[in-house]
Formats: structure tokens, sequence, C-alpha cells
């Protein structure tokens, strides 16, 4: 629409990119099996053969609307491509408790490969990815011990956080159709990219945009928690978690222009309002590209936060109340 405030040129380029993305685009079929309403998107290309000139040429003043008659046809074919989740859990000991979960989750999936370059993912999210492992590993000892956590423990680690425009498919797949209820999920703990310390350059681009510079060395003992507004209880479970760790943790992002609350599989879960927290150690340079390297990752760091994840999941499960949410707190939905 030329009368619009932001050109559809300008809006389109996300859809018809100068250079296609190396990752196939998908959707969930629980969506497209929603779909009703046929609609039609055409290219800045098409839209100026239909006008017969470009579209900086279109006044908001053209009365074009109505001016022309263009018929259009849709056709729908699918292709099903089939993903996966892993999902495992430790069965909780208290038998009033065991029927209400904490869920501990990450991404396994990565920016895959553009020809001859490959993009390892160490951090984006081989980090995440290796947490959910290694803290399930550390619940199986404690039960093997006979120490069993009163409420039952998931651990998910979800395929095709990256394959989508609006990404996050694992994650909204499962709160889509649940393999444990979500009405008896306390909280959903995520882990993306734990393995290095936000570095923001002067002139970072349009990936960071609305973060401010700064340095690697300035952040070297920081993680991001997110989605501490929408879950003050959770938030303080984790500020106590974090007492013999001493991490210090930036509670600073939930509403900011990078929108990275809602980049990430916590995302889902607040739509659903299961208390969520997101642990992210921030953007950086190699962020999506062959540069995310696993001898760059900070493995010290690394083990402090998982620890942290791993010790808010412990309190979580053990403990008598449930994290709230507060009733009036709305969370608009971007989809």
């Amino acid at each position: 629409d030329p009368r619009a405030t932001r050109p559809f040129a300008a809006t389109a380029r996300a859809y018809w990119p100068a250079k296609p993305p190396h990752l196939e685009r998908y959707t969930l079929a629980t969506y497209m099996d929603r779909a009703r309403i046929p609609a039609l998107q055409v290219s800045p290309a098409i839209a100026e053969q239909i006008l017969g000139r470009k579209l900086a040429e279109v006044k908001p003043s053209d009365p074009i609307a109505s001016a022309l008659p263009v018929e259009l046809a849709a056709a729908l074919h699918r292709t099903i491509v089939p993903d996966r989740s892993v999902v495992g859990r430790i069965e909780g000991a208290d038998p009033q408790l065991q029927n209400e979960a904490v869920l501990i989750s990450a991404h396994y999936d990565h920016n895959g490969a553009d020809g001859q370059q490959i993009f390892p993912g160490a951090d984006d999210n081989g980090s995440g990815a290796v947490a959910v492992l290694d803290i399930a590993e550390a619940f199986l000892a404690a039960a093997q011990r006979g120490q069993r956590p009163r409420r039952t423990v998931l651990f998910a680690v979800w395929g095709s956080e990256e394959r989508c425009c609006g990404p996050l498919l694992g994650s909204w797949a499962w709160v889509e159709r649940p393999l444990w209820p979500l009405d008896k999920t306390i909280a959903a703990l995520n882990m993306d990219m734990i393995g290095r310390s936000e570095e923001v350059p002067e002139t970072g681009g349009p990936r960071f945009n609305g973060l401010k510079p700064q340095t690697a060395a300035s952040n070297a003992n920081s993680v991001h928690i997110m989605g501490y507004s929408f879950n003050p209880d959770l938030a303080a479970a984790v500020r106590a978690a974090n007492r013999d760790l001493d991490l210090t943790l930036r509670l600073d992002y939930d509403n900011n222009k990078s929108n990275l609350l809602r980049r990430s599989d916590q995302w889902p879960f607040l739509q659903r309002r299961v208390p969520a927290v997101f642990f992210h150690t921030g953007l950086h340079p190699d962020y999506h590209t062959a540069n995310d390297r696993p001898e760059r990752i900070d493995y010290a760091k690394m083990e402090r936060i998982t620890r942290l994840v791993y010790q808010t999941a412990w309190d979580l499960a053990g403990s008598s109340a449930r994290p709230q949410m507060p009733p009036q707190r709305e969370i608009p939905d971007p989809r």
C-alpha cells in the first residue's frame, strides 16, 4: 500500500531479499491446518508490473486502488518436512507434587551451511544444548544416589528454532500439543547462547539494533535473565540460586528494541502463561557467522551458568510453592 507509513517495497525486502537465505523457511503444520482464507502477497517487481510504473513514482494521493482491475489466483503446494525435539524426564519423588514439572530447555539446530561455508553454531546454540545434557546428567546422578527432586523435571532440546521468519518451531509445536500439561508446568528455564560475553561494536549494524556499544571484557561475569518482568517469583528464584555463584545477573532487556525476549524458546511458554525465563550471555560479532566456533567459548563461564540453571531447577522442583505470573500482565503476541 503506497499510502502506508512504510512503503511496501521496504517491507517486502524481508520476503524477497536480494540474496535468498541459505536456510529454507517453514511453518508449523498446525498453523497451516488452521488457514482458511486465501491471502496473496506480491513482490515489488510484480507490483510494478501491475502499476505499469516504479513504486517510487507512486504518490500517496494517487487513486490507484480502485482503478486497477487485477485477477490473482492462489495455489498451495504443501511439503511436509518432519523434525524432532528430544525430550527426557526425571520423575518426582513426592506423590503430591510429581504431577507438576520444571522444564529445562535449549535448541539444538543452528544455521547449517551455505555452500562450503559452515556455521558451527558453538554458542548459538551448542552451548545451551550441551548445558541441558549436563544438567540432565546431574539430576540422574542425584537420583541414583537416592536424591530425587519432589517435582518431575523435564529436559527438552528443541528442533527448528532457526527455521522460520518468526522462529521457535520446536517449542511452538510443544505448546500446541504438549507432552506434559502446561498448567502442570510450574516453570520453563531456557538457555540460548550461554558460552560467550556480550560484545556490541560501535558500528554493529541492524543485528545489534537497540543495544548500546559494549565490550566482552565489561560483560565477562554477566548473564542476561529475560522474562523477569513477567515472572517476579521466578526472577527471585534465579537470584536465590545465584547466591554462591556470584554471577552478575542483568535484568534489563525485557522491553528493548532488540526484541530478544521474543527470539528464543521461552516465548511460546510466556504466551501460554507458563512462568519462563531466558538465560543468555548476549550477542557478539560472531553470532550467526562461521566464526561461532568451539575454541571461542568461555567454558568456565558456561559451567557457572549451567550450575545456576541447575540450582534454580533444583530449588523449584523441591519447593512447596510454585512461581506465579501476575494476572494483570498482558503479553502481546507478535505473530
